[in-house]
């Protein structure tokens, strides 16, 4: 049930051959009622979450995703109360917090300060979460947790965040059968005289620093975090081979940039994409989430996958 994930995470040929592929559904975890994209069908709307619920369902039954990775709400829908995961290699994730830097209403200003930490499912409780919900004499459904921190180059806002996380990896490095991933994300409050690439070589050289915390059994199974160049990228994922590195999505800005992003990770050392906005931004996310699979496999370039995409854009509009 579900172990796509760890079985590549578990070999090295079949990682360096195809990619992770992580469907991030979590953004209600961030955002609110316009969060979850824009439809045109049956009428032009902004997604409800009924209608991000069945994307999720559609997505974990298509197969060209590895994972799922779902806020606490969903999960208990998905993979508790309809048992999505049994009979499907994909595998379930949960997110387990969501600092307040991630914090998107409208009107919000969360992301003009420093970021906090704030947990949305705590780490003593994460067994019980899981325990509690599923009939004795079957596993836990979710066995793998997103945590992610954001650091911003100030010594009390970030000492409060990786005192944080290091205190959630011990707590979770200590049970079975459960693991982590962790999303470093750029400083969100601008840094004078820091460009992408200075703030990714800030984040890269933030990320080795805090991996040499962690033992073995507390470490994430490996680490997301913006793609900002390839010299950065390359710096990152060769220096310590231990570390399997990932790309986050970011803001949607169209299909064939999101699918050049994908090759451009895989092409520099990156072994891993969760990708959120940018595949339910899409007016077909399926669509878009197979031409990804296909570019990481490195089966079609990014320029033809795209070609594909609008090809099959272009037939399904004309079927409705």
């Amino acid at each position: 049930m579900g172990e796509r994930v760890f079985e590549k995470l578990e070999s090295s040929d079949r990682l360096d051959a195809s990619p992770i592929f992580v469907f991030a559904a979590d953004p209600l975890a961030a955002v609110g009622i316009q969060g979850l994209g824009y439809v045109q069908h049956p009428k032009p709307h902004y997604r409800t979450r009924p209608e991000f619920l069945q994307l999720q369902r559609d997505l974990v039954a298509d197969g060209s995703i590895d994972g799922l990775l779902m806020t606490p709400a969903d999960a208990e829908i998905l993979a508790l109360e309809e048992s999505l995961f049994d009979g499907t290699p994909v595998t379930p994730l949960v997110r387990m917090n969501a600092e307040t830097a991630i914090w998107s209403p409208r009107f919000g200003t969360y992301q003009s300060q420093h970021s906090r930490p704030f947990q949305t499912v705590f780490p003593d409780d994460a067994r019980a979460y899981c325990e509690a919900l599923v009939a004795p004499a079957l596993e836990c459904r979710v066995s793998l947790g997103l945590y992610s921190i954001t650091l911003n180059n100030d010594v009390v806002a970030d000492e409060r965040m990786l005192n944080a996380y290091i205190q959630f990896a011990h707590t979770v490095g200590e049970m079975k059968g459960f693991d982590h991933i962790l999303e470093v994300f750029l400083p969100n409050i601008r840094l004078p005289g820091l460009d992408d690439e200075k703030r990714g070589m800030y984040v890269a050289d933030s990320i080795v620093r805090t991996m040499n915390y962690l033992r073995k059994h507390q470490r994430p199974r490996f680490i997301k975090t913006a793609y900002t160049t390839a010299k950065v990228w390359k710096e990152l994922t060769q220096f310590d081979p231990t570390i399997i590195i990932g790309a986050l999505g970011g803001p949607r800005e169209n299909a064939r940039k999101t699918l050049q992003l994908a090759d451009n990770v895989v092409q520099n050392g990156g072994r891993a994409i969760l990708f959120g906005r940018t595949i339910f931004g899409e007016e077909s996310p399926v669509g878009i989430a197979r031409a990804l699979r296909n570019v990481l496999d490195g089966e079609i370039s990014p320029e033809d996958a795209h070609s594909v995409y609008q090809q099959s854009v272009r037939e399904n509009t004309a079927e409705i």
